[in-house]
């Protein structure tokens, strides 16, 4: 890059390090003298800058952890670059954005990989660059340049933009592009130990992980939401995240969850709070692949712990409409990878693991509830929409282990094919 340019990366885990700590700004500042660098963890939720970065941002020894946002410090109490949180998504906000040109093209070439894995509709989270993005996403609409479904959700700042009712919907409302509503932060993740818990970490036990907002922080942009008919997305992995986020949707709807408010993740979830889940009509969006990437979990929660992480089978079973999803770029965007995993990974408690149908339901006819479209998608029905995902085998019976081998042939939304595998009409 120029000097003076920003360079971005991102995908970093310091449990595949060496040493298996934190990097510092020290570890690249002599690397990167001439331009600004920010390296996100996995997760999205950790961020290492180094020194010119910060002075850009304004980041100096003054900095201060309040309100969901943390910097951490050496053991002299110099900041060593690392950033957590809330303050990853300022300093993110604070780095000037590609133009509308780049960023259609970003969507265009994450639309094609999501095809070719078999997807025909997409849940996106936009950024806190979500004005420019979805001027992207309509002007790919507008252009007939879409080929899947898309359904938008905002960062909780742009709800003030969603009191005026027709901000950001298409021209033509042809069932391929919507807003439904906003995705909030009540946590981290338990990679880099900032998923909230009950209880402090078995590997970590001065720390319990981070609440990004108090619970009456969190019913008041529910409650805004809720009275614009906005579904809210409550990220919650911790249970202590998962607590809250329940107890502001029970506030807010008072029982009655119309407009489908749902916890994404759910990650550490109790036999106690599916109970509480259920009697509040509040789904799920759970990540399968998770368990296969988390190879630290039983250290980061222990024995007593981790029989209640990622319970897909005991959430189906109580009656929880749990969907499918990848939390793609930190998993693979494959929803085959995602039914693979919730096969194969519950390596916790081998009883959580589901059968085909079972995996084949959160991918499809739950995944259609928890987007509205129950009615039209989800099920190869009489007068259902013609989307369809043509895969190479027959997976009716196919041995879980080999679910992960099986290609997708084609991707069909809307009558009209998406993506072919070469070779395929």
């Amino acid at each position: 890059a120029p000097p003076g340019e920003w360079v971005m990366g991102r995908g970093w885990d310091q449990e595949g390090f060496t040493e298996r700590r934190y990097p510092s700004r020290d570890d690249i500042d002599d690397l990167t003298r001439d331009n600004p660098v920010i390296l996100t963890r996995v997760c999205g939720h950790v961020a290492l800058l180094n020194s010119v970065a910060m002075n850009r941002l304004g980041i100096d020894e003054a900095a201060a952890n309040e309100g969901g946002r943390v910097f951490d410090r050496d053991e002299s109490g110099r900041l060593t670059g690392i950033i957590r949180e809330l303050a990853v998504e300022e300093a993110l906000g604070g780095i000037r954005p590609p133009n509308d040109e780049v960023i259609e093209a970003d969507i265009l070439a994450g639309e094609y990989e999501a095809a070719k894995s078999g997807l025909t509709s997409l849940h996106c989270i936009l950024s806190s660059n979500y004005e420019q993005e979805l001027r992207a996403f309509l002007s790919l609409h507008s252009n007939k340049k879409l080929a899947l479904r898309y359904r938008i959700y905002l960062p909780a700042a742009g709800l003030k933009r969603l009191e005026v009712s027709e901000f950001g919907q298409p021209d033509e409302d042809d069932g391929m592009l919507k807003i439904l509503g906003v995705k909030v932060f009540a946590d981290g993740s338990l990679g880099a130990r900032t998923a909230a818990l009950r209880e402090p970490y078995a590997d970590d036990p001065t720390n319990s992980g981070i609440l990004r907002y108090t619970g009456g922080q969190l019913e008041e942009i529910l409650g805004k939401a809720h009275s614009l008919g906005k579904q809210v997305l409550i990220h919650a992995i911790g249970d202590a995240a998962v607590s809250q986020a329940i107890d502001a949707i029970v506030s807010v709807t008072r029982g009655k969850n119309e407009w489908r408010h749902r916890i994404e993740h759910c990650s550490l979830c109790t036999a106690e709070t599916m109970e509480r889940l259920k009697e509040a009509g509040i789904g799920v969006s759970v990540q399968p692949h998770f368990a296969i990437s988390d190879k630290w979990a039983s250290e980061r929660l222990g024995e007593r712990r981790i029989k209640w992480l990622y319970p897909l089978k005991s959430l189906l079973k109580n009656g929880v409409t749990a969907s499918g999803g990848s939390d793609a770029p930190v998993e693979p965007v494959s929803p085959i990878l995602g039914m693979w995993a919730a096969m194969v990974g519950a390596n916790y408690s081998a009883e959580e693991r589901l059968d085909i149908k079972e995996a084949l339901r959160l991918y499809t006819i739950n995944a259609a509830f928890n987007g509205f479209n129950e009615g039209n998608l989800g099920e190869i029905r009489e007068g259902f929409l013609a989307d369809l995902t043509i895969l190479d085998s027959d997976i009716r019976d196919i041995h879980p282990a080999m679910l992960r081998k099986v290609g997708v042939a084609a991707t069909v939304v809307n009558g009209r094919v998406a993506y072919s595998y070469e070779g395929v009409p």
